[in-house]
């Protein structure tokens, strides 16, 4: 049963005149096959004068009904077709490079003075011409004439011109991409599944390219089969169900579809131009080493480090960041020429405590805008935002350092040394393969090896004598961009006198770098009763904990007990004071303060001295966190 609820009574008549006619007519023999039948025409798959009309599908649930014409109609009664209760008209504009359809002006005429909705659609005729999608759909834009409250554009793809699959998808997105980039909206297409799989070998790379609207044509059957996984979900949005139906103004046969979209054309509909700037929502980072992310309400072009950026308040220099664009899906796509929907602007190095920032998009003087599919650009906005007052001993903020040894016979005549539980160096290569340069000898224990988080395996750096410049190749690695942890296992031979483990230098590309600048940590202990949960600590001589800040006086926390020992606190390379953590009760929260400093940055540095006093078990000195103070 047809549904007419909406309809003028005139056009609910035509509409169940119609279905009458239709229920005793043959079913196409061509059902199944694109619009055209094998002969290349969505408008008209058979001659205006063939007669016996197709049997009518029923109307989906809240389906609008239309047809799609070319000059294979002749001449229409558009006034009649409009009183039967057609709701749309898609007519063949163009063909190849070259070709116009006779009576493509008169029929936009005809349906767009009846209140009819009207598309254009262009029979696409590839071949391997240098820029042959670019050319036609160059001479079909030219000729169509769509404008804001017309249909989106239409390709009718029922060829090949002898291209493989491959090359027919390609083609297809040129098309569609060519289109797209002169009207500023995305086409539909228009097949049938069994054609769209010859064609394109039933790809999904267009619909997942963001050509979501699917004309599909499938006759005779109360459902059509859809191409290209359910068109990646997306379902039909136009059926053209029948390629000889009977419609009051038209002789003859006429193509017949359903329109899914609900009771508006306006979601395929071309809008009035765009003169909307994007809405943006600027989120500033929660901490000293979260991104800055920036969302916008619509598709917008040309993000780039000098329009999103973050930088210090009252400053015109941006830090480094490291831009990541993504779509509305969250999948990551090119700053300048992509979808871009949400940008996150990650800050290389952390934010400096006390500092004030800001964050923002289309600064003033910004050479390129942020700008939506429209050329609309988006407003300059600015959120200022400041940082946490303290942190953790595992933040970003702060660095650690292991102690150094200087000795002729290393490669940089010193390397670094750790032997607590858990003490680790992070260093970042690229190649297939890296060298640990490291020392064995009589005092070295066991360092376990993994490369981008797979464990490699153990090493007992253990010897009898000493020996430098000792190699530990990892080879067989994808080429690119890696990083190599050596961890302290704070475990030995039963003949080493210590567990220490060395970093020399690392070797990769052919060279070898001394003194590398890895990420070094200080071995971790838990502890209830510390403010994370947790310390960092060491007790060799030199290791190091560097804190940079801006504000007038900071406060290291740390803890007193027995195994605690002597450290040198030193402000922007200047010694303060030496402080003795021993203690014979465990008092955790202790702060040791430094106040009274001019108000800018600052850099505060712990340095454990290896020492302790006589009564003490060890010589340890912990981090727990650093807090701002005035």
């Amino acid at each position: 049963m047809i549904v007419t609820s909406g309809l003028s009574s005139r056009a609910a008549a035509a509409v169940s005149s119609l279905v009458v006619l239709a229920l005793w007519l043959p079913v196409s023999s061509a059902a199944g096959t694109d619009g055209a039948g094998g002969r290349g025409f969505a408008g008209s798959s058979r001659r205006a004068d063939a007669s016996g009309p197709s049997t009518v599908a029923a109307q989906p649930a809240g389906a609008l009904p239309g047809i799609d014409v070319s000059h294979h109609q002749d001449v229409i009664d558009w006034v009649e077709v409009a009183a039967s209760g057609q709701r749309f008209a898609i007519a063949k504009a163009t063909e190849g490079r070259t070709y116009i359809d006779p009576m493509y002006a008169t029929n936009k005429a005809g349906a767009e003075a009846n209140g009819i909705a009207f598309g254009a659609y262009h029979f696409a005729r590839p071949d391997d011409t240098p820029n042959d999608a670019i050319l036609e759909a160059d001479h079909f834009v030219q000729t169509a004439g769509l404008a804001p409250g017309n249909l989106i554009p239409a390709l009718d793809i029922e060829r090949t011109g002898g291209l493989s699959q491959v090359e027919v998808t390609q083609w297809i997105l040129d098309w569609l991409g060519r289109v797209t980039e002169l009207l500023g909206v995305r086409p539909m297409v228009y097949t049938s599944p069994a054609g769209w799989g010859t064609r394109t070998g039933d790809t999904t790379a267009v619909a997942d390219a963001g050509y979501t609207v699917l004309w599909v044509a499938h006759w005779g059957v109360d459902e059509p089969r859809l191409p290209a996984d359910d068109w990646s979900g997306n379902g039909w949005t136009f059926w053209q169900y029948g390629n000889c139906g009977a419609i009051p103004g038209i002789q003859g046969c006429v193509d017949v579809d359903w329109f899914g979209g609900g009771d508006s054309f306006d979601p395929v509909t071309i809008p009035s131009p765009d003169v909307t700037p994007p809405v943006v929502t600027l989120t500033p980072p929660s901490g000293v080493a979260e991104p800055l992310t920036v969302a916008f309400d619509e598709v917008v072009h040309q993000v780039t480090p000098g329009n999103v950026l973050v930088r210090v308040a009252g400053t015109g220099t941006a830090l480094d960041a490291a831009l990541t664009c993504l779509s509305r899906k969250g999948g990551e796509v090119d700053c300048s020429t992509g979808n871009v929907r949400s940008v996150s602007a990650q800050p290389v190095a952390p934010l400096v405590l006390g500092e004030s920032y800001e964050a923002d998009v289309n600064p003033l003087g910004a050479s390129v805008l942020v700008v939506d599919r429209s050329g609309n650009p988006a407003p300059a906005s600015t959120v200022a935002f400041g940082t946490p007052s303290e942190v953790e001993q595992d933040s970003p903020a702060v660095s650690y350092g292991w102690g150094t040894v200087v000795d002729r016979r290393a490669f940089g005549r010193a390397y670094a040394v750790e032997h607590v539980t858990g003490a680790s160096a992070s260093f970042g290569f690229t190649g297939r393969s890296v060298t640990w340069y490291t020392v064995t000898g009589p005092s070295q224990g066991k360092a376990a090896v993994s490369i981008d988080g797979v464990r490699l395996g153990s090493f007992d750096q253990f010897a009898s004598r000493p020996a430098f410049r000792v190699a530990r190749g990892f080879e067989g690695l994808a080429r690119g961009p890696h990083t190599i942890v050596i961890r302290v296992l704070g475990s030995g031979s039963r003949s080493a006198t210590d567990t220490q483990v060395v970093i020399d230098a690392f070797g990769f590309g052919g060279e070898v770098v001394a003194d590398p600048e890895a990420l070094i940590a200080w071995g971790s202990v838990d502890a209830s009763r510390a403010s994370g949960g947790s310390l960092r600590r060491s007790d060799v001589e030199g290791a190091s904990a560097t804190f940079t800040f801006r504000g007038t006086g900071v406060a290291w926390y740390t803890v007193r007990d027995r195994r605690q020992g002597r450290a040198a606190i030193y402000v922007d390379g200047a010694l303060v004071r030496t402080v003795d953590n021993y203690a014979e009760t465990p008092t955790f929260g202790i702060a040791r303060s430094v106040s009274g400093l001019a108000d800018g940055p600052h850099t505060l540095r712990i340095v454990a001295l290896g020492e302790a006093r006589r009564a003490a078990k060890g010589s340890f000195v912990s981090i727990d966190r650093f807090a701002l103070v005035a």
